[in-house]
């Protein structure tokens, strides 16, 4: 038996769940920042391109999300 609390938890299926979820939830963010800095370098390229702002927009609103959903995933972990 551990001294830690956190060191036993490792084998209960409802911190697998959520450490699953929070490692699927930094992928997700992962991508959307890779997407959303691709989309701002196409804007470098054309500024006056509302289909690629528009974009954008989308894009920082699935990040904003997705940050919420994994602080919400790691304040249920800890």
């Amino acid at each position: 038996m551990s001294m830690y609390f956190l060191d036993e938890t490792d084998d209960w299926p409802e911190y697998k769940i959520v450490r699953d979820e929070i490692n699927q939830l930094d992928i997700e963010l992962l991508e959307l920042q890779r997407q959303l800095q691709e989309a701002e370098s196409g804007l470098q390229s054309q500024p006056e391109n509302d289909d690629v702002k528009a974009g954008i927009r989308v894009l920082k609103k699935k990040l904003q999300e997705t940050e919420e959903k994994l602080n919400e995933s790691l304040r249920m972990y800890r």
